[in-house]
């Protein structure tokens, strides 16, 4: 097994250096907000991922990249503006339930990361932008079929 096995990724390359957009670029979000989402959520649910040292002995490394792999590939905050508008409001609408049940973030992590752990005001934060957001863009995508149906009909 030896050295060739810490140089194994079995879930791709998730630490490849992409261009990084700010997390959340194009929704209405408010400073203290993004800091609770950089502090509890980037590190798995976005490009800006910080990689411990254990991250990079296998197998350990193997759980890790597989977990941001799997968090990025379900919501990725770094590419928040290329989801269409559904897909950012189902994404919000989980996003609500995930804190309000306290499944994110999950315990195995905070675990290890006792500063991402949220606070009751912090996961009542999160939840009351995520629902305000999401109605933000219902309206948005209600008024752009409205305009979309007047252009039609002329």
């Amino acid at each position: 097994m030896g050295l060739a096995s810490l140089l194994v990724h079995p879930f791709g390359d998730v630490r490849a250096h992409a261009l990084v957009e700010p997390l959340l670029t194009s929704a209405v979000v408010d400073a203290d907000t993004v800091r609770i989402l950089q502090r509890s959520c980037q590190n798995c649910h976005s490009q800006n991922t910080d990689w411990p040292w254990y991250s990079y002995v296998a197998p350990v490394s193997w759980l890790i990249e597989s977990d941001v792999s799997r968090a990025r590939s379900h919501m990725n905050l770094s590419g928040w503006r290329q989801y269409s508008l559904r897909e950012k409001q189902e994404l919000l609408a989980e996003l609500a339930a995930a804190v309000r049940s306290r499944q994110m973030p999950p315990p195995r992590y905070t675990l290890m990361h006792h500063s991402a752990r949220l606070s009751e005001p912090e996961l009542e934060r999160i939840y009351q932008w995520a629902r305000g957001e999401r109605y933000r863009l219902k309206l948005l995508a209600a008024e752009g079929s409205i305009s979309a149906d007047k252009a039609a009909s002329q």
